[in-house]
């Protein structure tokens, strides 16, 4: 098949040389039209890839179908280039989108870019190392070390799915970095001050509703309502957004400048809008107008329903577009004096620690307060690493420090498990689990925590299945078929900032079958001295979350888990929307108070 869009390789190489001899001319990585060639395809069984870079993909219950192009010699140099482009070309009949993942060898990490095509839509599909989802920074890939290109559907479809591609070729220069993507910019505002703004301009402010707001020689925003209703202000960052993870809340002060009552609101923006009731200011007074982040109702879900309505919660104080005031009725004036992030310190009640959160006949069956010398042999320190690929385990990175059980993370070379036989990798940590050690069935597990905040890390207070022994390896073992769960209790991403953490069940394994639910919306202020305390009821149909000692997430179905199950304490890197790793801001340490379990008598 000819297609008008084909860029053939040698053409291009040949156009690029004779526009500047200076140039570095691209490099195929695979042709369309070469019938031989040195790179190797690798379609999965439901995937079909035809002369003219035509892709077939049938229907079927498969997340991701893929191709797989690969080097023969096992790695592609790329390091004189910056980026791997092909253009595709949606030939289905409904959308669908085609990705782009390069992958780097020793240590495994990939960047990915993704195009959303209608019907007969094309468009230039290109991954810049280092950078991925919108040019985003991404793991930073060493272009000497590429050792795959996959091009892949996202999304399940019972229908035939079809796209072509072009030419796969390295280009750019080494080292290149994408255009500035103006929403890609994140400001996090001094002390949590966004007014009064020092140097504020027009572009930091836009006004709805016939409304009008300018800048006070002080700062300040001065905000007059025209003759519609409700007239806005936003007070925003030049550019991008404002991270506001380091906080909790907002706080506000208005000041009433009208001869007569007003009563504005406030709303956060932070991709769901978070908003006030209106506050009642007399003529000529202020008032203090504040809204914390926490999410209005606790997470429910239920079988066969999912997540109940008006339980989604999907604010991100990561990605705050600005701080929008409204006010019901006309030629009103008023002035925002102060707009700042605070933080939150839990008020924890006196029980806490002592006792489930729930009435019942409770008893303590295990517990470790970590305050001994040296960890007891009630913990495993090893285990595969399945998540990141390039943190290895050891057992120097998890010891016990002033009454906390520390995992530390940071940048050192060395062998996974401590293994010399084992790869290795440039990022330690600790790990701890009771796999083969200790197991329950239903129960109330409870841990206090301090998180850590340097970026990219991924921390978090699990659960897995443990059949015993006798049932053989590990992936067998703790097989979430049959009965089995993995129970997500706290799970955080440093990009969230420290108060946001991730609540989840998983269930039927990891691949077509694979079942989810739960929120990433859980926020929950620490104590005075960093930490939390998050807990979780194990019962017969019932997964039920606590964070420092109320309810805030619960499922509730006949696949609850069944199977014993142990306890997991890690850390590695990245996650599913996540920030790089900043090596001058490591090492991190993500710190266990304690860890407690009790049982109904």
């Amino acid at each position: 098949m000819k297609l008008a869009y084909i860029i053939q390789c040698t053409a291009l190489a040949a156009m690029v040389a004779h526009a500047d001899e200076a140039a570095i001319a691209p490099k195929c990585l695979y042709s369309v039209t070469e019938t031989s060639q040195e790179t190797k395809v690798k379609p999965e069984k439901i995937v079909t890839v035809s002369a003219g870079g035509v892709v077939s993909v049938a229907g079927s219950a498969a997340e991701y179908p893929c191709v797989d192009f690969l080097p023969a010699n096992g790695v592609w140099d790329l390091s004189p280039w910056g980026h791997i482009e092909t253009q595709v070309k949606n030939t289905s009949e409904m959308p669908i989108a085609v990705n782009m993942r390069v992958d780097q060898t020793d240590p495994f990490q990939s960047n990915t870019e993704i195009a959303y095509l209608k019907p007969g839509e094309s468009r230039t599909l290109k991954v810049i190392f280092g950078y991925q989802y919108g040019f985003k920074p991404g793991p930073k890939l060493d272009p000497a070390k590429i050792k795959l290109v996959k091009l892949f559907v996202g999304g399940k479809s019972d229908k035939t799915r079809t796209f072509t591609f072009t030419d796969i070729f390295a280009n750019g220069p080494a080292g290149e970095k994408p255009p500035l993507n103006p929403n890609h910019v994140v400001t996090v505002p001094e002390n949590g001050v966004m007014v009064p703004m020092k140097k504020g301009t027009d572009k930091n402010l836009s006004t709805f509703n016939d409304a009008k707001a300018v800048f006070t020689k002080s700062g300040t925003v001065a905000v007059t309502l025209g003759e519609r209703e409700w007239g806005a202000v936003r007070v925003k960052p030049a550019m991008g957004s404002w991270n506001l993870g380091s906080w909790l809340k907002v706080k506000a002060v208005v000041k009433n400048t009208s001869g007569t009552a007003i009563a504005p609101r406030m709303k956060i923006d932070g991709g769901e809008a978070i908003e006030t009731d209106e506050t009642p200011i007399a003529p000529g007074k202020t008032a203090v107008i504040e809204k914390t982040f926490f999410a209005p109702k606790s997470w429910c879900a239920k079988e066969g329903q999912g997540t109940l309505p008006g339980c989604t919660y999907k604010f991100e104080s990561h990605r705050v577009k600005g701080v929008v005031f409204s006010a019901k009725g006309q030629r009103k004036t008023f002035e925002i004096l102060e707009i700042k992030a605070e933080d939150v310190v839990a008020e924890l009640p006196g029980w806490l620690g002592k006792k489930p959160p729930v009435p019942g006949d409770w008893k303590l069956v295990w517990h470790d307060e970590f305050n001994g010398k040296e960890l007891n042999d009630e913990w495993e320190i090893y285990t595969a690493n399945y998540w990141d690929k390039r943190t290895h385990f050891t057992k120097d990175n998890a010891f016990l420090r002033g009454g906390n059980a520390v995992l530390k993370y940071e940048k050192k070379t060395g062998h996974q498990n401590d293994d010399p036989s084992a790869k290795t990798t440039d990022y330690a940590c600790g790990f701890l689990s009771t796999y083969g050690r200790k197991t329950w069935t239903y129960g109330y597990f409870e841990a206090r925590m301090k998180l850590p905040t340097a970026p990219g890390l991924w921390p978090a207070f699990w659960t897995m299945p443990d059949r015993g022994a006798d049932k053989g390896p590990q992936w067998v073992r703790a097989d979430t078929w049959k009965g089995g769960m993995e129970f997500d209790v706290m799970e955080h991403l440093t990009a969230w900032g420290p108060h946001r953490f991730n609540i989840a069940c998983h269930w039927d394994g990891y691949g077509k079958d694979h079942k989810s639910v739960g929120t990433s919306g859980a926020y929950l202020p620490a104590d005075k001295d960093g930490y939390i305390v998050v807990g979780f009821l194990w019962l017969p149909g019932q997964y039920v979350v606590y964070g420092n000692g109320v309810e805030i997430g619960r499922l509730e179905s006949s696949r609850i888990c069944n199977v014993p199950s142990y306890v997991i304490l890690y850390m590695v890197s990245g996650g599913w929307a996540n920030v790089p790793i900043e090596d001058e801001k490591l090492p991190d340490e993500f710190q266990i108070d304690w860890i407690r379990v009790w049982q109904k008598k």
